[in-house]
């Protein structure tokens, strides 16, 4: 502001406000200051002078500076960048670059002056001009002043101060404009920036670094290999300090800020290939690392900044080529030097480049010899050194030192600090399990974990000890033992306390010589009461299995029982249904452990859930360092079998059945049953993930089963009842209406609890009647629903879904939940509809598949591609299902499935004799997720070049698309989750263009997504009366208010009516809205827009 300080004007106005007392007499002559302005500024009749209009923008510009808005003078402020005067062009480059953005339309008027700038022969304007440009400039103003800024850059007249801010600007215009737009090409400017790094000027050298390494960034460095040559010459002139002027000479040290620049921007560059330049390069490297690394002849600390500045680019720069084994162990030296400095920056660095240097195995004998300083650096009082120190002890572990520095950890883990302990549990489950020599080291560490930081144990680890001691016979009775004595010391941790449960409930009877069973049933049950709802069920399980293995013991039999009849009458559904069952159960001991409560089977092989943990939290492989596999981890793979054998828990009822091999595995299981009343802990796994299950589309029982009991032959044998489509049922003639009618035929006395994602309904259900057919008495009886139940027919080929209903006045819900599946807390109580109770479960986790499931039921994606036999309804696909690729044809109506979706929550969405989808969906206001069940049905070929598109993308429903393998194997089945989101009315769905192709095959189908807007809508059935025909009556005709008569040759039954109605959520009550008992009434709102800024609208029938 050199030139403001003869304005007298401003030289006053600074004044008074520097003379004011307070803030209020300050914002008053603000206020006045810019009231004249504005008045002088919009005064068209008196045009301003150059001096004038310079010295308000001035004014305006302190004004800004002192925190007040400038709303106002932009156009002035641009008016003033053409013009001839310096002092003139200044104050309106510095207004513009204060007071406006990149993206503001003032900046079009500035673009011809700036333009007119830049090709001047004034290097004052043209500075000006440069430094905006880098400063303010947008995309608009990178594709019309490139070419200006390039001649300046490349300009052999130009000052090397004019060229260094050319270049500085230049990198700012590519950073403004899209990566797939490039502003020069590196064929024409590759050229350029080589004869750009042989200038003797170290400032524009700079600049240009500074260039080259953005673009290096941004795109790459293919095409300016040449520039490689360029920048190693320049840094061994840097290091030798040739033709180095005193002003760019720090400390001695020549421009250390251009030598991390050149050294950073070669990392970017693969490895030399020239012979001669590789040597060039471990020359000059190798000075560097001996002339910076020892920092004790130092003589201050801003020397010593720099120098460490310098040796850490360089051995980045080492890493990222793969240089010289010498020049790492020179590297690894000087980092195990600072290691111990007292600066802690230094340290910091130190440790995260010795982290990077651990992944050399080369020189991991040499960063093993500072093991000790490392670990003196876990009781730092920075918090980051101590996680860098962490990270590097992790990394550094192998077989020869994990005993070690997992016992050092476990030892800090006491003292640790809280912010870093759950890192510190799950690295050192790691190391334990990486690194075991056998089972029982691995015990003792985890169970170490979970006694001294219980509450950082995430579930994952104490699943992992279930999964080894199972599998490993020999240190079951060690594991018991050793969770006797962690129980005995007063540990109480939810953590604990499962994996206690599981292992005294599973081999506690190994140790009963030892330790008898009620001391065990006394060390569980101690810490009952402060456990959570899941853990006690997992203690109540125990206690069963206690009971079962020592039936002859009277005071374990009666603590257990009294322990049954208490929690069977408490309030919570869970305790409640299982300790009513288990009570059962205990009754009679020995049928129990014969029949229904089985041993654990062994645990299939598969990837530590830990280590994939590790990966998704820090974006790399876990298994990268190539470690060999644990003997833990190693027995666990050795003992992992392939049974046919597995438990099925229903309802606290276990029994066996035969599972053929399968080509995908059953969704991972965890050791935790949250299932109602579920013995065998083989069913709660996909519980605990409170999401759908990895249903298996090409598995299938060779057995259906019926509340746990394989189901006769002759009751198998009967059709499945004929589908009963509800939208058709309204618009076709009364063929099925024999059917509909059985609705009101009986009253439901169940209840029925309101579910997430279910269709309302409530009234009286009557029993299913399959109609065109007499219902036999049979052994099929066995298999009848419950009352209150009515089967909606069957999925085509593909099983039925049970609904029960709600008593009058409640909200009732469709039984679309199963084990796994969405719902407010995953937990149903018994005769609940979507309740889980009473039906069969597979060892998957989710119900069982049978010809037709009833009660409550729900359709396992597992039941897609059944076909009639002639014994009975075949779950699952053989040979014979699968036709050859020459007869390829879609297996049924696309149509049909697609409106079937419509008022269903799962079902077959495409299906041909190659492939089949199948889907499930959950809707929550404006919000859907649709997850895609694809599976390959051919037993030799694979599907390639598997695709799914969003063919009609359309702006009322935004949807985003996981990811899909492009290949599917023989008998794969893979998961594809779809989020949908609706942004407004709509009429049309999206759709997806399904392709793949097999062998010289290629199919390309057209699918509509199963959407409509009655899926975005809640039902309101409270609404008030008069509010709904004070509503009704506002509308006057379409298209708010629509009309449609429907001619039927008998009238729809009242229970059908409100089926329909409930299905497509409406909120209707019977003679709630309306008397009249033939006329049916109902609410609902229609959501759409993002979460927490949607719109309702209420719809009203």
């Amino acid at each position: 502001m050199a030139k403001a300080g003869t304005i007298r004007g401003l030289q006053v106005f600074i004044s008074d406000i520097r003379a004011c007392q307070n803030k209020e007499q300050e914002t008053r002559r603000v206020d006045k200051e810019l009231a004249k302005i504005r008045g002088k500024f919009g005064d068209e009749k008196k045009t301003l002078t150059a001096y004038d209009r310079k010295k308000y923008i001035w004014k305006l510009l302190y004004i800004y500076m002192l925190g007040y808005d400038v709303e106002f003078g932009h156009k002035q402020a641009c008016d003033l960048i053409p013009a001839q005067k310096y002092s003139e062009k200044q104050v309106g480059y510095m207004a513009c670059s204060l007071l406006i953005n990149e993206k503001d339309e003032f900046l079009r008027l500035a673009i011809n002056g700036i333009h007119n700038d830049l090709i001047s022969r004034n290097e004052a304007f043209q500075s000006l001009a440069l430094t905006f440009v880098a400063n303010i400039a947008g995309q608009e103003m990178a594709e019309a002043l490139t070419p200006d800024v390039l001649k300046l850059l490349t300009s052999g007249t130009a000052r090397p101060v004019v060229r260094k801010k050319a270049a500085l600007c230049l990198l700012r215009l590519m950073r403004k404009t899209p990566a797939d737009a490039q502003l020069v090409s590196a064929d024409s400017f590759s050229p350029i920036m080589a004869q750009l790094l042989e200038e003797r000027d170290l400032g524009l050298l700079l600049s240009c670094a500074t260039l080259l390494l953005g673009i290096c960034a941004r795109s790459g460095s293919a095409g300016y290999e040449q520039c490689q040559f360029k920048l190693v010459r320049l840094l061994e002139r840097l290091v030798a300090l040739r033709d180095i002027t005193p002003d760019y000479t720090y400390y001695g040290i020549a421009s250390p800020w251009l030598q991390a620049k050149v050294l950073r921007t070669l990392q970017y560059f693969p490895p030399p290939e020239g012979t001669a330049l590789q040597r060039q390069l471990h020359d000059v490297l190798q000075a560097i690392c001996t002339t910076c690394g020892d920092t004790a002849k130092s003589s201050t600390i801003n020397k010593s900044n720099a120098q460490h500045a310098i040796l850490f680019e360089a051995i980045s720069l080492i890493l990222a080529l793969d240089l010289n084994r010498d020049l790492l162990a020179t590297g690894v030296t000087n980092m195990g030097r600072f290691l111990s400095v007292k600066e802690p920056n230094i340290r910091y660095l130190a440790l995260e480049n010795l982290t990077r240097l651990a992944l050399v195995p080369e020189v991991l004998e040499s960063i093993r010899s500072h093991q000790s300083t490392i670990l003196a650096n876990l009781k730092d009082p920075d918090v980051s050194i101590r996680r860098r120190a962490l990270d590097l002890l992790f990394t550094m572990c192998d077989d020869g030192a994990a005993m070690e520095v997992v016992e050092e950890l476990v030892t800090y883990l006491i003292i640790a600090d809280f912010s870093m302990r759950e890192e510190l549990v799950l690295k050192i489950a790691i190391l334990a399990e990486k690194f075991a020599p056998d089972v029982q080291w691995y015990v003792d560490v985890v169970l170490a974990l979970l006694e001294r930081a219980g509450d950082f144990c995430s579930e994952d680890i104490w699943h992992r000890v279930v999964q080894l001691v199972t599998n490993n016979e020999g240190s079951q009775a060690y594991a018991a033992n050793r969770v006797v004595e962690v129980l005995g010391r007063g540990s109480s941790h939810e953590a604990l306390m499962c994996l206690a449960a599981y292992v005294l409930g599973e081999y506690g009877k190994l140790i009963k010589p030892k330790v008898p069973t009620l001391e065990q049933f006394k060390l569980l049950h101690e810490r009952f009461p402060t456990l959570n709802t899941s853990t006690k069920g997992l203690l109540l399980t125990a206690y069963l299995k206690m009971l079962l293995a020592d039936p002859d013991n009277t005071a374990l039999q009666n603590e257990v029982t009294s322990v049954f009849s208490r929690y069977a009458a408490q309030l919570d559904p869970e305790l409640q249904q299982r300790s009513a069952e288990y009570l059962v159960l205990a009754q009679d001991p020995a049928n129990a452990a014969l029949r229904y409560v089985l041993p654990m089977p062994k645990w299939e092989g598969r990837e530590s859930a830990l280590l994939k943990r590790l990966a998704a939290t820090e974006g790399n492989d876990a298994d990268a360092d190539g470690a060999p596999p644990s003997a833990a981890a190693a027995a666990d793979e050795a003992l992992s079998p392939s049974p046919n054998k597995v438990s099925l828990a229903l309802g606290g009822v276990t029994g066996i059945a035969t599972r053929p091999a399968a080509t995908t595995p059953p969704p991972q299981a965890v050791p935790s049953t949250h299932t109602p009343a579920a013995v065998a802990a083989t069913t709660a796994a996909a519980l605990a993930a409170r999401k759908a299950p990895d249903f298996d589309l090409l598995g299938g029982d060779e057995l259906p089963y019926t509340n746990g009991v394989a189901t006769p032959a002759a009751a198998r044998a009967a059709a499945p009842p004929k589908a009963v489509d509800l939208l058709d049922e309204l618009f076709m003639p009364s063929a099925t209406q024999p059917a509909l009618s059985q609705l009101a035929a009986a009253s439901s006395t169940s209840s029925a609890l309101p579910h997430a994602g279910g269709l309302a309904m409530q009234g009286s259900i009557g029993p299913p009647v399959q109609p065109h057919q007499q219902q036999q008495p049979s052994a099929a009886a066995a298999a009848a629903p419950w009352p209150g139940s009515y089967s909606i027919g069957n999925l085509g080929t593909y099983g039925s879904i049970g609904m029960q209903a709600a008593p009058q006045g409640s909200m009732g819900s469709v039984g679309f939940t199963s084990v796994g599946s969405w719902g407010p807390s995953g937990l149903n109580p018994a005769g609940s509809v979507g309740s889980t109770a009473s039906m069969p479960f597979a060892a998957g986790g989710y119900p069982a598949r049978t010809a037709s499931v009833t009660g409550p039921a729900d359709v396992s994606m597992a039941e897609f591609g059944s076909k009639q036999a002639g014994a009975g309804a075949y779950l699952g696909f053989d040979d014979a299902a699968f036709g050859p690729v020459d007869d390829w044809r879609v297996l049924g109506d696309v149509q049909q499935w697609h409106k079937a979706l419509l008022t269903k929550e799962k079902g077959i969405f495409y299906e041909d004799t190659l492939l089949q989808i199948g889907l499930q969906s959950r809707y929550t206001r404006s919000k859907g997720e649709l997850l895609l069940f694809l599976g390959n049905k051919q037993t030799a070929q694979p599907l390639e070049n598997l695709a799914l598109l969003l063919s009609d993308p359309s702006p009322a429903i935004q949807v985003v698309m996981g990811q899909l393998p492009a290949q599917l194997a023989p008998k794969q089945q893979v998961q594809v989750s779809l989020q949908v989101t609706c942004m407004q009315p709509f009429l049309e769905p999206p759709r997806l263009q399904l392709r793949y192709a097999t062998g010289s095959r290629q199919v390309v189908q057209e699918l509509a997504l199963p959407l409509a807007p009655h899926k975005f809508m809640v039902p309101e059935p409270q609404i008030g009366k008069e509010a709904f025909f004070e509503r009704w009556k506002s509308y006057h005709g379409p298209p708010l208010k629509l009309q449609q008569m429907v001619e039927r040759g008998q009238p729809l039954g009242i229970d059908a009516t409100l089926l329909l109605l409930r299905g497509l959520n409406f909120g209707v009550e019977h003679l709630y809205l309306d008397p009249s008992p033939n006329n049916e009434a109902g609410a609902a709102y229609f959501v759409c827009g993002q979460p927490g800024a949607e719109q309702a609208l209420l719809c009203q029938v």
